[in-house]
């Protein structure tokens, strides 16, 4: 095989999948078999139940308003969404469950974020400062106490700032030895950040960001686009390692768990609910053509679980 037919290989692999597949699909790899793993919503929610449902199965996911154990079949709109009862060991209150995390009881946590510095701070609050996002929820509780962290994001050159407009989750502040113990944080830190263009983890020594996995299909031009896009200098691993593709077991999960192909499409237009509206169908039987599709994958979850 020549190195342009391997290439155009890889160019035509990457064109399969959207930017929220290959991130989902890439941190669910990142958790560790019986963790007690805090998800996040939508992205980072779906990676941990990926990872759950293919790789982990005794994995015990927590919500912040206090799923505990539950099976991770169906996608949360909010950590209380009622679909984290499916299966669930518990139910607790958010309190009780902030006392676990707090208690050192949380190994892991996958997190989004809006902008991220160099040592792993991330910001949810406000950019700009005129635009405030939805904030962090329970996110700077979990980035201070959770074993460790992993951030899930739709690659984008502004994610990376050399100094963040606000920090809400610390990461390892400035970097320095200790850092986070000196501030009073219990948990480890970012361990990662996956993005649709590589995973990105920290030295162990200066605790600064560098890029450690890339997709087949990026290549050495790539590399210093992304390089480019980072207001600091980017570190590379010497021994940059390749990320494997989505396989069709992770695409049956999310699948699973996603009728509305709300993260399968990424144009809203291409889902179930506005191809059948588009149509100019909107009378009982289009709503009756949307309640099946939403009914035959909850049969589908149920008889997983079965």
């Amino acid at each position: 095989m020549t190195n342009q037919t391997a290439s155009n290989q890889a160019s035509e692999l990457k064109g399969k999948f959207s930017p929220v597949i290959l991130t989902c699909c890439a941190a669910a790899r990142q958790f560790i078999d019986k963790e007690v793993v805090f998800g996040g919503v939508g992205v980072s929610f779906l990676a941990v139940a990926i990872s759950k449902l293919r790789y982990t199965p005794c994995l015990i996911m927590v919500t912040e308003a206090g799923y505990v154990d539950f099976a991770g079949v169906s996608s949360m709109g909010s950590p209380a969404d009622n679909h984290g009862a499916i299966g669930a060991s518990l139910h607790q209150g958010l309190f009780d469950t902030f006392r676990d995390l707090q208690s050192g009881h949380i190994n892991a946590a996958c997190l989004g974020l809006a902008q991220v510095d160099k040592f792993g701070n991330a910001n949810v609050s406000y950019v700009n400062p005129n635009i405030r996002m939805n904030g962090s929820g329970g996110g700077c509780d979990i980035a201070s106490s959770a074993g460790r962290v992993v951030y899930v994001v739709k690659y984008a050159a502004r994610t990376f700032q050399e100094k963040l407009d606000y920090i809400t989750n610390p990461g390892y502040l400035d970097g320095s030895p200790d850092a986070r113990k000196k501030a009073g944080l219990v948990g480890g830190g970012p361990a990662c950040l996956v993005t649709d263009r590589g995973i990105f983890r920290f030295d162990e020594k200066t605790h600064e960001m560098y890029l450690a996995e890339v997709f087949p299909w990026q290549d050495e031009k790539d590399i210093e686009s992304i390089k480019a896009d980072v207001p600091w200098d980017l570190k590379v691993a010497d021994n940059l390692k390749i990320i494997e593709p989505p396989n069709q077991g992770e695409i049956d999960a999310i699948a699973l768990m996603d009728p509305g192909k709300a993260y399968l499409e990424e144009s809203m237009m291409n889902r179930p609910v506005a191809l059948i509206s588009m149509s100019g169908r909107r009378d009982l039987n289009a709503y009756r053509e949307i309640a099946e599709i939403f009914r035959a994958k909850f049969q589908q979850a149920k008889d997983y679980l079965l």
